[in-house]
């Protein structure tokens, strides 16, 4: 607990050395730490009224709302006026949310099944797996098919389906990778792997369902179809 206490006063400390005595364009003066966390803090609040539906709200009234509260003056909305006007609020944020994610979707649904039968025309190489992603064998291995649940080796390389762009990879930049099949990966993959012999260089082609799905995965947001070029190496016995 002290650990990450000190942690927390050595960050402000550094954002205050950062950000003390800096002027914006409007020679706003930040001239100790208080005024550094001051700041950020509206900013932060300012930052949360350029979403979706908040966007349209006036900030002038925002800002006289908040400095009717500060100085403690008499306000136009009582509690209750004021909680179901919060209610109302949030419920039109979160419809306008659902009707960006239902726009998404089908925005990425359309893309990536243009870029799926486009390929499943154009290239005769390329197989389709039950489960709904495509497949391409570069090298056939002779070595033993994976089984689910078995310790493999494999390299492995990625990109973002629609754009082409390069997203990770082993090769160069650690050591293959040794993992259990499906403890954990993606629907996808799993199934995958299952398709390999040992020394087997495959191509895959997976829609985001069968990937990261909607909600993604750290750094990977949700709708992202993937591109995974596996190197299985190894297959362990035990």
């Amino acid at each position: 607990m002290k650990i990450r206490i000190f942690a927390v006063l050595l960050s402000l400390g550094l954002l205050f050395a950062a950000c003390g005595n800096k002027q914006s364009s409007e020679s706003v003066e930040l001239n100790n730490m208080f005024d550094t966390l001051s700041w950020a803090y509206g900013q932060s609040i300012a930052g949360s009224l350029g979403q979706g539906v908040l966007d349209s709200l006036d900030k002038d009234i925002v800002v006289k709302a908040i400095r009717h509260s500060l100085e403690g003056k008499k306000q136009p909305l009582n509690a209750v006026e004021s909680k179901d006007a919060l209610e109302y609020l949030m419920f039109l944020h979160n419809a306008d949310q659902m009707r960006q994610t239902e726009q998404m979707s089908k925005d990425v649904n359309a893309r990536q099944s243009e870029y799926l039968n486009n390929l499943k025309q154009t290239n005769p190489n390329v197989k389709e797996h039950p489960m709904g992603f495509l497949y391409e064998v570069v090298r056939e291995g002779k070595g033993p098919k994976v089984k689910l649940a078995q310790r493999i080796r494999f390299d492995y390389r990625s990109k973002l389906m629609l754009t082409g762009e390069d997203y990770d990879q082993t090769y160069g930049k650690r050591p293959p990778i040794i993992h259990v099949v499906g403890n954990p990966m993606f629907p996808g993959l799993i199934e995958a792997f299952q398709l390999m012999n040992a020394g087997s260089l495959y191509r895959f082609y997976f829609p985001y369902q069968l990937a990261f799905g909607e909600q993604g995965s750290g750094e990977i947001p949700g709708y992202t179809p993937f591109i995974y070029e596996v190197e299985l190496h190894e297959i362990y016995e035990h």
